[in-house]
């Protein structure tokens, strides 16, 4: 039984400990993950994004009053100092004070930045968490990074940080982390689902990089996507057929060529083995994405997967979805909703199907 697991009895600690914070429908609420901030020199993976990710701060989610959650790996320590990290982002950290100012600022840590338990909270400008429950009436929506439902991070942490301290920073090896390895992704994935799916609530984890919406993994959205678009071709007229034929075919190479990158195995079942998905957890990915970057909000009733790209990203990679495509005012940075659903039917079909 999983009530017996290892990692399920750290999950029940952590959530049991986890400060609540009451919201309301008309709360707006964004999740981030994922920083991995450095020194801003060519081994700083959050360099690439970094203004993508000040400006979507300043000019929407701070100025449309939405609280902000940092859940883990804000900061890089495996490889740098925070005083060295604060000095290099003095924008992004005054930009996380505006928040906390104004009572919007919720930090957590992760794998990568734990040691910020051993700073004195005036080093730090504002608490670090080990994790948040967000209460909307009745509902709960769990918010913590997702490390410590690895085995690895747990117990060979301390280990892993002077491992890279003395190889991978003077070979100048780029950051590795469980986001390269899709056996790790799982593992960590299929615990927050088996525990947020017994406590039947919403689980929001970071730690994999692996965007995730109603504990779908993009290759079940490519399936559910095809299944319909197929449904729906049959019952359509022929002036659409023709639109939907092209659809069908783009998202079966998607699938196809999905597959090649992962595996074989990767395309036999879903993610979790389960006949019906529960969609009780989300990721909110990583700022440090090659295309961009990705959150998760929480607006009006609604939960988003949203990715904030600059417009010149291959176009590849944009799909033509006008109605959820909104670029910044004065920039040239876009927010795309990639998915949406509201709460109330989230919620209906955890309590139903769990």
């Amino acid at each position: 039984m999983i009530r017996n697991n290892h990692y399920f009895q750290l999950l029940e600690k952590l959530y049991s400990e986890s400060p609540e914070l009451k919201i309301t429908p008309k709360d707006k609420i964004v999740i981030f993950s994922d920083l991995h901030m450095g020194d801003g020199r060519s081994l700083d993976d959050f360099h690439k994004n970094s203004q993508l990710f000040s400006t979507a701060l300043k000019e929407y989610y701070f100025k449309n009053n939405y609280i902000l959650v940092l859940n883990g790996d804000v900061e890089e320590l495996y490889r740098y100092q925070l005083k060295g990290i604060k000095n290099q982002w003095k924008e992004i950290y005054e930009l996380f004070c505006k928040f906390h100012d104004k009572n919007r600022l919720y930090k957590i840590y992760g794998n990568h930045d734990s040691k910020l338990f051993g700073y004195k909270e005036s080093e730090l400008g504002c608490p670090t968490l080990k994790s948040l429950t967000l209460k909307l009436k009745d509902r709960e929506l769990f918010i913590y990074h997702g490390h410590q439902a690895s085995f690895y991070y747990n117990t060979f942490d301390e280990l892993m940080s002077l491992a890279i301290k003395l190889i991978a920073i003077p070979l100048r090896i780029k950051s590795y982390s469980v986001a390269h390895n899709n056996m790790k992704k799982s593992h960590i994935e299929k615990m927050a689902y088996d525990f947020a799916r017994s406590k039947k609530m919403v689980s929001i984890i970071g730690h994999t990089h692996r965007p995730l919406f109603e504990s779908f993994s993009k290759l079940d959205t490519l399936k559910f996507r095809i299944e319909s678009l197929l449904r729906e071709y049959q019952e359509s007229g022929k002036k659409h057929k023709a639109d939907l034929q092209n659809n069908i075919i783009k998202c079966k190479q998607d699938i196809e060529e999905h597959t090649k990158k992962r595996g074989k195995e990767h395309s036999i079942s879903s993610l979790y083995s389960d006949d019906i998905i529960i969609p009780c957890v989300f990721n909110s990915g990583s700022v440090i994405g090659k295309r961009g970057m990705t959150s998760i909000e929480i607006s009006e009733g609604e939960i988003y997967l949203v990715h904030w790209y600059g417009s010149d990203i291959d176009k590849r990679y944009v799909k033509n979805d006008f109605e959820y495509l909104t670029k910044l005012e004065g920039t040239d940075y876009i927010r795309h909703i990639l998915k949406h659903d509201t709460l109330d039917y989230i919620f209906t079909r955890i309590r139903l199907l769990s």
